[in-house]
């Protein structure tokens, strides 16, 4: 009996618990070509359509390839806005021209380079671009405003200000452009926005009915607004001079 026991074939163990391989890095596939790629669905159909999935997609990639090289959508978003950060030129700054024009030069560029990127604006609001691009580009604006004698801390504040009024000014165009708004359209939406203002109560509403005209004034360059909040912004830091 206990012989026959003893002869018995043992049952197999079970198999032992193994680390979980990663999949291997599809051939191709970095950083770089992921952020072409979603800079590709940006200027196509903006900053909303960009996903790990569509990316990937775009890629012929797994979305699960994808974290490899980004851990989220946010920080692809950041990397797309330092590519597009180091498409603005900034080499031949600062230069011997008057501070405030070639703070003017940096914001016209930004706006230029923004305006080929779809509604990219849209992500230098509520968030600190640190890439290594966006670092240069502060770094030149900074140096370009200290030769103005600003003090330190107004230095500091007026860098704030301009990526923020830059990003949202940028940011309002391409909303227009997305939405395909032609001119003829804004231009007839201006005009019975003006008649609606001037059809306002004046007793209640004095100041806007006088002003309906240069309120909903169509420029006749496209540039004049723009070119008019630029000097309200260096003329005002100009009058900081004297502060702190």
């Amino acid at each position: 009996m206990i012989s026959a026991m003893a002869e018995r074939p043992l049952p197999e163990p079970p198999t032992p618990p193994q680390r979980r391989q990663r999949p291997a890095r599809q051939r191709g596939l970095d950083r770089e070509a992921i952020v072409t790629a979603a800079l590709a669905l940006v200027d196509r159909e903006g900053l909303d359509a960009v996903t790990l999935r569509r990316v990937a997609d775009e890629l012929g990639a797994s979305a699960a390839s994808l974290y490899d090289y980004v851990e989220s959508k946010d920080a692809l978003v950041e990397l797309i806005l330092d590519r597009v950060l180091g498409e603005i030129e900034t080499s031949d700054l600062p230069d011997g021209r008057p501070w405030q024009e070639q703070v003017k030069d940096v914001i016209r560029r930004t706006r230029e380079v923004f305006a080929r990127h779809g509604d990219i604006a849209r992500a230098t609001l509520g968030r600190i671009p640190a890439g290594p691009n966006a670092l240069r580009g502060m770094e030149v604006m900074l140096a370009v405003l200290r030769t103005s004698e600003l003090p330190v801390q107004v230095v500091a504040y007026a860098g704030d200000l301009i990526g923020l009024i830059v990003g949202a000014s940028a940011y309002e165009e391409s909303l227009f452009a997305q939405e395909g708004v032609g001119f003829d359209e804004v231009l007839r939406y201006v005009r019975e926005f003006r008649s609606y203002l001037e059809a306002l109560p004046p007793d209640r509403f004095p100041n806007i009915v006088e002003l309906a005209g240069p309120l909903t004034r169509v420029a006749p360059d496209e540039d004049e607004r723009f070119e008019f909040m630029l000097s309200v912004i260096v003329d005002g830091l100009a009058a900081q001079r004297g502060a702190g």
